[in-house]
């Protein structure tokens, strides 16, 4: 019969002559009850570490995480052989649930009042967000309705549903890499956007879902030692298909969906998921509508044009009343991070405090969503000047959501005002190598241009620089950098060409208001020394 374990109530772990194996720790309880809730019994260390142990470093995380596998077995005794671990993942083999082996008892039990997992309070957010998806997932699932909470069926959802579903998969590792992409995608989604995954684990989709929302396809396929992954979103209401791409990885790779071109892949289909929010007619009045305003704003955002960057804030606003949540006060908080960058405002002064204001709210209402925490860590590097707040907000955006382009830059920023300027560049970098695909990567691009500005690479600025620039005309602060640095390179022409650019948007820009004026923001032009250098030239353009 092998192993039982009881998720619903008191959790706890029986081998076959009924002898408790349970361990003695929360956290090591939680790796059995996570492992248990995915089909094939098996998550990342990286997966497992970032939510039991989102707060620490990753070597610390990780030694954790061996002590925790070591209770384990110690609990298990003579069963320690059905908890398998490698380098990359832990698997748990020959055991049964009471989700599996007893289901009608589970829903008696929840329907009484019972909890699944009940009792296992463990003080990290990753993880409490995790287990109140699970709850609502597995009630869900279950049919479950709480008298003592009034919930209503699943088809009356207010938030837009996000639906995984998976297609062939081959068995192993390429199993596991769609379902773990597939997950990623979802998860990262849910902090663009306010939906509800169903799905997620290969877990059974509901029969009475509305048919609203996105489908998540995904399939794979294991062709000479290599697994190709298919991944597609489509409309729930009518199944058009809105965005599809393919990735290939080598089969020993494919259970580390972190590296290589997968990562790129995740933050893309989120990324095309939210821009299709307006699209969907679900998205054109009621709860859903917030979505679709949020995805309208931040493509307004990104113009860096001054009348767009405010009516993106009064969009956000209007989302806000729909549906208010930290997200939108963190979008609100990157949008006066941009005007105070692109000088589209007359009172600088007003714009730091509406960003103190708003990154407050924020975080007040966050649960620790990775992009509320990249964005606000952004804007205290930024703007305040912070280094110590952002670095810590971008290190544990990182843990949770290593996908997100956005938590790449936060560390970026935080570790050039540290002066790893090399470090800078590196996750600078790696947040273009991820966002590459969208239609927002110049910001990325820009990024890494003042990293290796910092660090003397001229020729490595320019070309960020010039990326950013040719890809958003409009972008001030990359036309800024590149007329020092062209000027720096001896490129006249060049150089003239973008200083009449950035004439025509910044009337008012003059050497003397960029090298004194305490709020103008060239925080690394003016320690680059090229003004004092190049200035001069200026006037022979």
């Amino acid at each position: 019969m092998g192993m039982f374990i009881r998720l619903v109530g008191v959790f706890e772990v029986r081998d076959d002559s009924g002898r408790d194996c349970t361990p003695r720790g929360a956290k090591a309880r939680a790796i059995l009850a996570m492992l248990c809730q995915t089909p094939d019994r098996r998550r990342a260390r990286r997966w497992l570490e970032a939510r039991l142990w989102s707060d620490r470093g990753a070597e610390q995380a990780s030694g954790s995480l061996r002590q925790a596998l070591m209770e384990i077995r110690k609990a298990l005794g003579a069963e320690a052989d059905c908890l398998e671990a490698d380098r990359d993942t832990v698997r748990l083999s020959g055991v049964a649930t009471d989700l599996e082996r007893d289901q009608a008892a589970a829903v008696q039990a929840l329907q009484s009042g019972r909890e699944f997992l009940e009792g296992i309070d463990i003080i990290d957010q990753a993880f409490e967000d995790w287990l109140r998806e699970e709850r609502q997932r597995v009630e869900g699932a279950l049919g479950i309705l709480r008298p003592e909470t009034g919930r209503q069926p699943i088809a009356s959802v207010a938030r837009l549903p996000f639906v995984i579903r998976l297609g062939t998969l081959p068995e192993g590792v390429g199993s596991f890499a769609g379902k773990a992409m597939a997950d990623a995608i979802a998860r990262l989604l849910s902090e663009f956007a306010h939906i509800d995954i169903y799905g997620s684990g290969g877990a059974e989709v509901p029969a009475d879902l509305p048919r609203e929302g996105l489908d998540l396809h995904v399939e794979a396929a294991e062709i000479q030692d290599r697994v190709h992954v298919l991944v597609s979103l489509s409309s729930a209401g009518n199944g058009q298909v809105i965005w599809n791409q393919r990735a290939t990885v080598p089969g020993g790779e494919a259970d580390q969906i972190w590296a290589g071109d997968l990562p790129a892949l995740v933050f893309q289909a989120a990324d095309a998921a939210l821009s299709h929010f307006p699209r969907l007619r679900e998205c054109q009045d009621g709860p859903g509508r917030a979505n679709a305003l949020i995805a309208t704003a931040v493509n307004e955002m990104f113009s860096y044009n001054a009348d767009r960057l405010r009516e993106a804030d009064r969009i956000l606003a209007e989302a806000g009343e729909i549906a208010s949540s930290a997200r939108i006060f963190a979008w609100r908080c990157l949008v006066r991070q941009i005007m105070y960058v692109e000088r589209t405002e007359p009172d600088p002064a007003r714009l730091v405090a509406e960003i103190d204001e708003y990154a407050r709210k924020a975080l007040e209402r966050s649960k620790a969503n990775p992009l509320v925490l990249s964005l606000v860590g952004m804007a205290r590097v930024m703007v305040d000047e912070n280094p110590d707040a952002g670095a810590i907000l971008a290190r544990d955006a990182l843990a949770l959501s290593p996908y997100n382009a956005h938590s790449h830059a936060a560390q970026a920023g935080a570790l050039m005002r540290f002066g790893d300027n090399l470090g800078a560049l590196a996750a600078a970098r790696r947040g273009v190598e991820i966002a590459a695909r969208t239609a927002h990567v110049h910001w990325w691009e820009a990024t890494s241009g003042l990293a290796a500005l910092r660090s003397g690479s001229h020729v490595a600025a320019i070309a960020h620089f010039e990326s950013a620039h040719y890809r958003a005309p409009g972008f001030r602060a990359a036309m800024r950098n590149l007329l020092f640095l062209y000027l720096a390179a001896g490129e006249r022409a060049k150089a003239s060409r973008v200083y009449r650019a950035l004439l025509r948007l910044e009337p008012d820009f003059t050497l003397d208001r960029i090298m004194h004026e305490p709020h103008y923001p060239a925080v690394t032009l003016r320690k680059s020394g090229l003004l004092e250098q190049y200035g001069a030239e200026l006037a022979g353009l």
